[in-house]
């Protein structure tokens, strides 16, 4: 079972910075909502807090705040129905980061006031970070991340691209002027690449390697099904490889000119290109009578190196060449990924026209256009070949570089 590590703070005020306290806890969509969809989608869930101290709910969350009434009544009821678990944490200190698949701290002004700092909430950030658990940090929740070091003081996060609540959103709750810290200044400060999106309040995330940051509590759920999706294995992954007596170059501008697929793929008749050059429209058939179009949008492109496209309903796959300059040529690597199941309807249509096997066609299928990829380039060297040996012999001493005769 894969299982995730929800951190929570301890903390039940903010001090601000003329040493007033001001009322705080977790933000109550923020552990909601991941906690609801990471057990919809049956993983394992711990919860651990500051010396295993009882979270505290921010009560701001529960009304005008937290959106409609009601949402907050069923925010409410939630936690409720969730409560010896919320409210019987683990101690960090007794947490140990490697029994874990991932690790998600919701946010709330509470992380401001302990988690900030908190040396054993650091050093599980530290550890995640450093062998590459994925880590979600959601809203006020980035501010953890400044209790974690390297071991050689360094901040594991300078350079990784971030977003957290931002300087406009904590306006919103009239305590921007009061706070002793902003945290989209402090993660600038401290080295992280901070971003947000266009639209205040509005869910928007960022992924780095296995870092992963939400802006703000519309963020939540947004930001545990990413991690979810990362973490799933495709339905179906198909490679096929082959040696092309080409450049990387060469072959990649035949490669990334999608009108003529259809001469080296069996199932492509041809594609067609939209407006922009980044989306196309992809023209199949299997057989005499199915016959389908999909639109395909490049996700990739890296000329001599990579071409990679995603094809939207009926297939929704994604389509990846990867070059490798290699001696004689390049080794093309073909590869079709397909994260969920076909549907009924379209497994029905396949299996009418005779392929039910899909995965066993599709492998055939790409083997063959590699095999024409390389014939293609076959031919253009058999070509040159004969034209250079049907070139007329031109004597040495009729060129126009010829050193003269000797005289007699």
């Amino acid at each position: 079972m894969t299982s995730v590590l929800i951190v929570l703070s301890a903390a039940d005020s903010w001090t601000l910075k003329d040493g007033s306290k001001h009322p705080t806890g977790y933000w109550a969509e923020e552990l909601v909502e991941p906690h609801r969809i990471f057990s919809a989608a049956g993983w394992g869930i711990t919860i651990a807090s500051p010396g295993g101290q009882k979270p505290t709910v921010d009560k701001a969350s529960l009304g005008f705040f937290g959106g409609m009434p009601r949402k907050t009544r069923a925010l409410a009821a939630y936690l409720a129905e969730n409560r010896d678990e919320i409210d019987h944490p683990k101690p960090l200190a007794e947490i140990e980061v490697l029994d874990f698949d991932a690790v998600f701290y919701p946010g709330g002004h509470g992380p401001m006031e302990d988690l900030s700092h908190d040396v054993e909430s650091g050093r599980i950030i530290s550890t995640a970070m450093s062998v590459g658990i994925p880590l979600a940090l959601l809203c006020h929740a980035p501010a953890a991340a400044f209790a974690a070091r390297n071991e050689d003081g360094t901040w594991p996060f300078a350079g990784y691209v971030m977003t957290g609540l931002s300087n406009a959103e904590e306006k919103f709750n009239r305590l921007a002027d009061k706070a002793p810290w902003l945290l989209e200044d402090r993660l600038i400060d401290e080295g992280a690449k901070y971003v947000k999106g266009p639209v205040p309040l509005a869910p928007y995330i960022a992924v780095d390697r296995n870092l992963y940051t939400g802006q703000n509590p519309a963020s939540a759920g947004k930001l545990a099904r990413r991690i979810i999706a990362d973490f799933a294995e495709p339905a179906m992954r198909i490679s096929v490889q082959k040696k092309i007596s080409a450049s990387p170059g060469a072959v990649y501008e035949v490669i990334s000119d999608v009108a003529s697929i259809g001469d080296r793929s069996p199932e492509a008749i041809g594609a067609t290109w939209l407006r922009g050059r980044r989306r196309f429209i992809g023209h199949n058939r299997i057989g005499l009578l199915y016959r389908w179009s999909t639109l395909c949008t490049v996700t990739e492109d890296k000329p001599g190196t990579t071409f990679e496209f995603y094809a939207s309903w009926p297939s929704m796959t994604t389509w990846r060449y990867e070059l490798a300059s290699v001696k004689g040529g390049t080794e093309v690597t073909e590869t079709m990924t397909k994260a969920g199941a076909q549907y009924a309807p379209i497994r029905w249509t396949q299996n009418l026209v005779g392929v039910r096997d899909r995965g066993a066609h599709l492998r055939a299928g790409m083997q063959t256009t590699l095999d024409r990829l390389a014939a293609h380039f076959d031919a253009e060297t058999g070509a040159g070949s004969r034209r250079q040996a049907t070139l007329p012999s031109r004597d040495a001493s009729a060129s126009p570089y010829a050193a003269p005769a000797p005289k007699g």
